[in-house]
């Protein structure tokens, strides 16, 4: 069967041996999996013959020998422990959840790890209900879902986040670009970044409150100084472990498809795409182009489940442009898209179809910045039917070699989950100054 596996710090497709499950396995027809930054971290060191794969989603094709679990022919998402990034995987029934036919696989296969870990971490939090909650590194997954589940038990959230538009209309109170920003005292700080962000977080606790440490994503090594208490006087310091529960993964995985399935929790679908483009996905996910989850199909094509919506076309969108995935790209415009820039500038005018903006307004910008270094931040976005407003930053550094960055909107109109037409408003008289004789050659 086909599988990816660990390659250059990155994965591949391969043909791998068919998993022999224990008696208290089920085997499972994948059907989609969801990538978790852990596992890109895994990627750059693996063990000898480890394959990666935690979260899935999919059909049992042969039920536990012991007779637990799931029966054949069921829908389930489940927890491996490790190989579920492949065509077919073995799952432990203590971490399978039967789902029901109206949540489809991708959003299923969002929910392990990162819906696990959110619902623990308000357990171990203690009642929510009017405390205030610090919360560190809010933009993936972990953060989405904890947002709302703590938000819905009256917490009020001050989410950590430089994209998040989405995770104020989860229920956090405020969301701020740094934690620098935030004005304690906070009752509770979830704390997934390390180094100086504990810090941080620590200084702007209540003299009893309680840091959860759940993470170290900066890699950079917590140092606290005991005679540093900043007001965190008798703070009380908790290491979290998402798999140190009082219940079982297959109770919690129930848990978390029976709030989706009422509409109280909603996974977070950054980017979904079929397994055959792994790599560039990967990419957007270690360079945090990806809001939410990266799910990957397996299967059906990617196109026929992605979500339409204007900010999941937009998102999809851009972590293409930043992953240079070119094929992802012009997959995002319809075959009429229209582009509009006012100005003097090479790239003003009316591009008038996909062709003609693939073709003529893409490399034309490309004349005058550097491809390989141009990135795309977006640090919010507004949503009303078809229309999708963003506001980015455009990062580069011009042929000549100097740094460029400029601050833009753009109106997008988003028809059948493809951009139909775009109106950019950008700092032209900016692009003058910096580009120079490159405008005028």
């Amino acid at each position: 069967m086909q599988a990816l596996i660990p390659d250059e710090g990155t994965v591949k497709l391969g043909a791998v041996d068919e998993p022999r499950p224990h008696a208290d396995e089920a085997l499972i027809e994948v059907k989609a999996i969801s990538v978790n930054r852990g596992e890109t971290y895994q990627l750059q060191h693996p063990r000898a013959g480890w394959r990666p794969g935690k979260d899935v989603a999919g059909v049992v094709i042969r039920a536990a020998a012991d007779g637990t679990g799931p029966s054949e022919g069921q829908r389930v998402v489940g927890h491996a422990d490790e190989s579920g990034w492949a065509e077919r995987a073995a799952v432990p029934t203590a971490r399978l959840a039967t789902v029901p036919d109206g949540i489809d696989f991708q959003s299923a296969a969002a929910l392990p790890l990162a819906g696990l870990t959110a619902l623990r971490l308000t357990r171990v939090a203690g009642p929510l209900a009017s405390r205030r909650v610090l919360l560190t590194g809010g933009s993936g997954g972990v953060g989405h879902y904890f947002t709302e589940l703590a938000a819905a038990q009256g917490a009020r959230v001050t989410a950590i986040s430089r994209r998040g538009e989405r995770l104020r209309e989860l229920g956090a109170v405020e969301v701020l670009p740094a934690v620098e920003a935030a004005q304690g005292p906070f009752d509770i700080a979830i704390e997934s970044v390390g180094g100086a962000e504990t810090v941080a977080a620590w200084h702007r606790l209540h003299q009893h409150g309680l840091l959860i440490w759940l993470g170290q994503a900066s890699r950079e090594r917590l140092q606290l100084d005991y005679f540093d208490w900043d007001g965190a006087m008798s703070v009380s310091i908790r290491k979290f472990d998402y798999l140190d529960s009082t219940a079982t993964e297959a109770e919690d995985l129930a848990t978390l498809v029976w709030l989706v399935e009422r509409g109280h929790l909603h996974p977070e679908l950054g980017l979904v795409d079929d397994w055959s483009n792994a790599v560039a996905g990967i990419d957007a996910l270690v360079g945090r182009q990806i809001r939410g989850n990266l799910v990957l199909t397996i299967g059906d094509p990617a196109p026929a489940v992605v979500a339409t919506d204007g900010k999941a076309v937009i998102e999809r969108y851009v972590a293409a442009l930043n992953a240079g995935d070119g094929a992802a790209v012009a997959d995002s415009f319809a075959e009429d898209a229209v582009w509009e820039l006012d100005g003097d500038l090479p790239i003003s005018g009316t591009w008038d179809g996909r062709d003609a903006i693939l073709n003529g307004f893409f490399p034309t910008a490309g004349t005058l910045l550097d491809p390989d270094s141009t990135r795309v931040e977006v640090t919010r976005t507004l949503a009303e039917g078809d229309d999708v407003v963003i506001e980015w930053t455009s990062r580069a550094r011009t042929r000549r070699g100097d740094p460029y960055e400029n601050h833009c909107i753009g109106v997008f109109t988003i028809a059948h989950g493809k951009i139909k037409a775009v109106r950019e408003y950008m700092d032209t008289g900016y692009a003058q100054q910096r580009l120079g004789a490159l405008v005028g050659s």
